[in-house]
């Protein structure tokens, strides 16, 4: 006999709740289907499931932390995060945190079934293409920060980054601090080769993001008194 699973939906709006019940009690190996408007009345009801569709935020509380909780103290259920958003904080959040899976709300009942299959069925993990290359750019970009904050600079070349972020031209930068425009645009190159990058906006965003660059104004432009 194939065996069957019993399903909590946690999410504190009833069309969520009464639609993935809809769709979870037409899944063949599906027993049973209970539903909660918070984390707190599931834990009160002392019931024991195999999986648990956990909305991302909760009246009461948040359902990442909940999910951290409870992978935390080591309960056997398992966890696939139920979200709106499309946004890389909640993804890789629930990622880190040990959640099982991750369904967007706008999902279509054979990604809801897939889901349910790789977690109950398989024990592996569910996130769609859209969610793993999210996770995937974040690792990326974070090895990307780390191997560039390791990137030294002169104290020539921080001034110069500077007057970059204040949007000056090599003109400007020149006479600002008394250097040739040949000068300047020498550094400019260095300094664009040694990060790897090819557009000032990258270098902007980076020496904003790294605190090299604070937004209040220490040079003023050749041009102002």
């Amino acid at each position: 006999m194939k065996r069957t699973f019993n399903i909590a939906i946690v999410d504190d709006h009833f069309a969520v709740r009464d639609g993935y019940q809809f769709c979870a009690e037409k899944i063949p190996f599906v027993r049973e289907v209970a539903t909660f408007e918070s984390f707190e009345l599931y834990q009160q009801s002392q019931q024991v499931f195999d999986l648990i569709l956990l909305d991302i935020e909760l009246k009461n509380s948040n359902g990442l932390d909940c999910c951290k909780a409870y992978k935390t103290a080591g309960f056997s259920s398992k966890i696939i995060m139920l979200s709106a958003y499309h946004d890389e904080s909640f993804i890789v959040e629930a990622y880190r945190n040990q959640a099982d899976g991750y369904l967007f709300k706008d999902a279509p009942y054979q990604e809801v079934l897939l889901a349910f299959e790789k977690v109950l069925i398989k024990g592996d993990k569910h996130f769609n293409l859209e969610a793993i290359e999210t996770i995937f750019n974040h690792h990326e970009n974070n090895k990307k920060n780390t191997k560039l904050s390791k990137v030294a600079i002169t104290k020539r070349e921080t001034e110069i980054i500077h007057l970059i972020c204040e949007g000056y031209t090599n003109k400007e930068i020149g006479a600002a601090l008394h250097r040739s425009v040949t000068t300047i645009s020498k550094h400019r190159y260095n300094i664009m080769q040694k990060f790897g990058f090819h557009k000032s906006i990258e270098l902007v965003n980076f020496a904003i993001e790294r605190g090299i660059f604070k937004t209040k104004r220490i040079f003023k432009k050749a041009n102002q008194s």
